[in-house]
């Protein structure tokens, strides 16, 4: 059956298994006759307006920069949609005084976009708006974020751009809000010390998690590969895992756009760079010692489809996360078929001094 239709809402079924936070809190709205599109115009657009305004106001921004050196149709040549998936653009958040500063910057930190993180969420904002000019049926607006204030910031700049670039010929990009399991991973007591001196902390924890050792925590106290954080999920509370929020992240945000009332079958996110490498590593099957090694700049964007057609695949000690070989840890995850479409997409930044 094809993933979408190409006019109407996507015809992608939904998973029965509701467990997921964000997606529920909008089946709720549903079932007391609020309409999403309506209830989004109410809400999302006063707090883009008033984030996009707290942003700009956090630093002057010079009205004469000079962006047009980004090359801002680099979305356009993505592939169609993989058949039976929606499409997910999964964004790094802009860049912080503590990335400028090369400071460690986990779950524990939360320090708004700089000057140059706002116009790296601007300058992806314009390039969404681009794909969506090109591409009304399938092209993202709604965009999701963590709870930390550099993605909220990031997300509210970004569909302001994009939105200065429909100039209202089309649906307008939204807010959709927090998702928690978009959040970076802790760091422990790393958090805000020099990269370079918590480099040899962070590479050996890495090293460890992609050999089988799920239990050990980054900076002594920080996130484990198994352990992760506690948090509501309306009626109960679930304890999560670093590689269990990636799924959890997946599932989310695919079944949010596969049950959309709206035709389009894509969204955005804006998370955080180490999160996403583990998540990206997770949808490519990749070996984790790899894939920390990957670039993922602030403001760039990977774009990932997710079945939800019910293909889903096993997580365990034999992945390619932990290098294919057999591991001494007791993991078993199922999640969704994925598709890693592309990486680290940074031409929107073009000409950017950072």
């Amino acid at each position: 059956m094809a993933a979408v239709t190409k006019r109407g809402a996507c015809s992608c079924p939904v998973s029965p298994q509701q467990d997921i936070d964000q997606y529920e809190v909008d089946c709720n709205l549903k079932k007391h006759g609020v309409q999403r599109r309506a209830f989004l115009e109410a809400v999302s657009l006063t707090g883009l307006a008033a984030l996009t305004a707290q942003s700009a106001q956090a630093f002057e921004v010079d009205p004469n920069r000079d962006i047009s050196t980004g090359n801002f149709d680099c979305l356009l040549d993505l592939p169609p949609i993989t058949p039976g998936c929606v499409r997910l653009y999964l964004c790094r958040h802009g860049q912080t005084e503590n990335n400028r500063l090369r400071k460690m910057q986990g779950a524990r930190v939360d320090p708004e976009i700089n000057k140059n993180g706002y116009e790296q969420a601007e300058r992806l904002g314009m390039a969404v708006g681009k794909l969506i000019e090109s591409d009304t049926i399938h092209a993202p607006t709604l965009v999701a974020h963590s709870k930390l204030l550099r993605a909220k910031e990031t997300s509210a700049v970004l569909a302001d751009a994009a939105n200065s670039v429909l100039k209202g010929k089309q649906e307008p990009v939204h807010l959709y809000g927090e998702v928690s399991s978009l959040g970076e991973v802790d760091f422990g007591d790393l958090d805000g010390k020099d990269v370079n001196s918590a480099k040899s902390v962070m590479m050996s924890t890495f090293a460890s998690w992609a050999t089988g050792d799920i239990d050990r925590r980054a900076g002594g106290e920080g996130d484990s590969g198994r352990e992760g954080q506690h948090y509501l999920s309306l009626a109960r509370i679930s304890f999560s895992t670093v590689l269990e929020r990636g799924v959890k992240a997946l599932e989310t945000l695919s079944q949010v756009v596969a049950a959309s009332s709206t035709p389009q079958c894509s969204m955005l996110a804006v998370s955080h760079s180490t999160y996403l490498r583990i998540l990206l590593a997770l949808v490519a099957d990749a070996p984790l010692a790899e894939s920390v090694l990957w670039k993922i700049n602030n403001g760039s964007v990977n774009v990932v489809d997710v079945n939800v057609e019910g293909k889903q695949r096993l997580v365990s000690t034999n992945s390619g996360i932990f290098g294919g070989l057999k591991r001494s840890n007791d993991l078993q995850l199922t999640m969704p078929e994925c598709h890693l479409i592309r990486r680290n997409e940074v031409r929107h930044l073009d000409g950017m001094q950072v």
